[in-house]
């Protein structure tokens, strides 16, 4: 059995954002002798806490258990993670790009509200996994995997504060990523012969069965409110972007 707290602070993140707003609705921009112009800063953030347990058990000369979970959570100001440099990513919530590299405040990046949990910031993390030697030197082994819903943000979709940008935050939503989507899990199952030749070389054929029940596990949640599918996931199992739909495989293993 084994037990860690984590706790890491991220800090100095370089990130861009656009810095020249309009001043008011039609009005010029905060510096009318340039244009759109984006600004990096230094000033990105992020705190991460953490603590995974994992249990590994030979219940048997033939019966390996194993288990991990992670209760965490992560927030900062630069949502795709600490090795990005933008603000938001339209691949993770694709309604963002109403408004690329856009801050919900662009005169005050660091504002309250331009801090939440980031993309990845999935409260409850579970991974199950079990190996069974079978008679003939046949193996079974399967894995359960398991997240819980990670946030998205709620915006107004419109230019709700004149400054020229649509991505300002209803007067009842808090923060960004103040939402959350559905858990993913998927249960993927392997099925393995071996034959051994000498001490040094084997042939191992396997058959595999990824997602085994087909979970859909959306993802891409619309956060636009005035979008007609406000709240709904824009992608499912067996996108690229999104964990395998139900397949299965043959392959062969040759070991020397």
């Amino acid at each position: 059995m084994t037990f860690d707290l984590v706790n890491i602070n991220y800090r100095d993140i370089p990130y861009r954002f656009r810095g020249n707003p309009t001043t008011s609705a039609g009005g010029p921009r905060r510096f009318p002798e340039f244009g759109n112009f984006r600004i990096w800063t230094g000033e990105g953030e992020a705190d991460y806490k953490g603590a995974n347990l994992g249990v590994r058990a030979h219940v048997s000369e033939k019966l390996t258990l194993q288990g991990f979970y992670t209760l965490s959570q992560i927030e900062g100001n630069v949502l795709a993670g600490a090795d990005e440099f933008r603000l938001t990513d339209v691949n993770y919530q694709p309604d963002l790009g109403v408004a690329r590299d856009v801050s919900v405040n662009p005169l005050d990046p660091q504002c309250a509200a331009c801090f939440g949990p980031l993309n990845t910031d999935a409260r409850h993390r579970v991974t199950l996994a079990a190996t069974y030697e079978l008679p003939l030197r046949f193996t079974a082994s399967g894995m359960f995997r398991f997240r819980s819903a990670t946030p998205y943000t709620i915006h107004a979709g419109a230019d709700l504060n004149g400054d020229g940008f649509r991505l300002d935050l209803p007067s009842d939503v808090p923060h960004i990523n103040s939402a959350r989507g559905e858990a993913f899990k998927q249960l993927d199952l392997r099925l393995g012969k071996a034959f051994r030749f000498t001490d040094t070389m084997n042939l191992e054929v396997l058959g595999e069965v990824f997602n085994v029940f087909n979970s859909k596990n959306p993802s891409g949640f619309v956060g636009n409110r005035s979008a007609a599918n406000f709240g709904q996931p824009t992608t499912y199992a067996g996108d690229p972007l999104q964990g395998e739909q139900r397949t299965a495989q043959l392959g062969v293993r040759f070991r020397f």
